[in-house]
């Protein structure tokens, strides 16, 4: 099968035939039909030479059909459309057990693409229990990002209470939070987009939000309006969280899915005085997927998308890194 393999870092990813993986007795095999490229896959590549590990393939959006099951697989037949819970956890462990795998001790060094081969291929191994069904109206393209950029958000909101009639603020409309706002309208929720780029105005409120603007400006909104019960920090600078408190209710939450810096720009009396929870949220469970997906399925939520053949992998990190794809890019080995 071809694949892109990572060998060493701040070099191009090589295409490459290799062997199509063997699949154990509780293992699927996904003919991979499109893979998201996150961020994330930038990140864990720009790390150390992997030296004597050998090759990687990066990529933990995966998305296609079942081309084969393990002898002890029941709940899927080949032909079936899948979606992939690309961190797979050991399922020992106690949080593996309460069914959030997302905190299981071993992290990630079992990410798909990190630490195992991942979705930039023809085909991909993955544990039987990480597929989840993929509704038959979300096209593969259109589903990639649910497996990373989606599943982030939706998780992340549910970690934080999200209920009916909540003001939610959304920081960054990005790759995540261009979905954010459309799952928090799809459970409830009146959200308010934060964002300092003018053109990215009219987006969110054509992806539901009653209002968008700068930080400043949402902070004066939210606070005439009673205040945002859940601030979801999709952006990975964190001075507009600061800039955003005054526009927080009581008993607030504040939701980092992203963030570069050391300290969070909110004074700590405001913590104890607003009684805030701050929480910090990754990726999310297996059931989590699931949900997310017939969210979508169910109220019509689809990404903006780029899509790109797998031959073209490096001209699209190349973008990514450049800030310039809008919002998730999807490759089609």
């Amino acid at each position: 099968m071809r694949a892109a393999l990572f060998e060493t870092s701040g070099e191009p990813l090589t295409l490459a035939e290799v062997p199509t993986p063997e699949v154990g007795a509780d293992d699927v095999l996904v003919e991979v039909k499109a893979a998201g490229v996150c961020y994330t896959d930038l990140r864990l590549i720009g790390g150390a030479s992997r030296g004597d590990a050998g090759p990687i393939t990066p990529g933990h959006e995966p998305v296609g059909v079942i081309a084969e099951v393990g002898a002890n697989v029941t709940a899927f037949t080949p032909g079936d459309r899948v979606a992939v819970h690309a961190l797979f956890s050991c399922g020992e462990c106690d949080y593996c057990r309460r069914g959030e795998e997302e905190a299981c001790v071993r992290g990630f060094t079992r990410l798909a693409g990190f630490g195992l081969d991942g979705g930039y291929a023809e085909y991909l191994r993955a544990p039987a229990a990480h597929v989840v069904p993929l509704p038959d109206a979300i096209s593969f393209e259109d589903a990639a990002p649910f497996c990373c950029a989606g599943l982030t958000v939706y998780a992340a909101l549910r970690n934080a209470g999200i209920e009916a009639g909540q003001r939610v603020a959304v920081i960054g409309i990005g790759g995540l939070g261009h979905l954010a706002i459309s799952i928090a309208v799809a459970l409830g929720a009146e959200v308010y987009a934060v964002t300092g780029s003018a053109d990215k105005i009219e987006l969110a409120l054509e992806r539901g939000a009653v209002w968008a603007g700068d930080a400043e400006a949402a902070a004066a909104e939210l606070k005439a309006r009673g205040g945002a019960q859940i601030v979801l920090n999709t952006a990975n600078a964190l001075d507009p969280v600061g800039t955003l408190m005054p526009g927080v209710a009581k008993q607030g939450a504040i939701v980092l899915t992203a963030a570069d810096g050391d300290a969070l720009p909110v004074p700590l009396g405001m913590f104890i005085g607003l009684q805030l929870r701050v929480i910090g949220s990754f990726f999310g469970s297996t059931s989590d997927l699931r949900d997310v997906l017939e969210l979508a399925d169910l109220h019509d939520i689809r990404p903006q998308i780029e899509a790109y053949p797998l031959d073209a992998v490096n001209e699209v990190h190349t973008r990514l890194r450049a800030n310039e794809v809008r919002f998730r890019a999807v490759l089609t080995p």
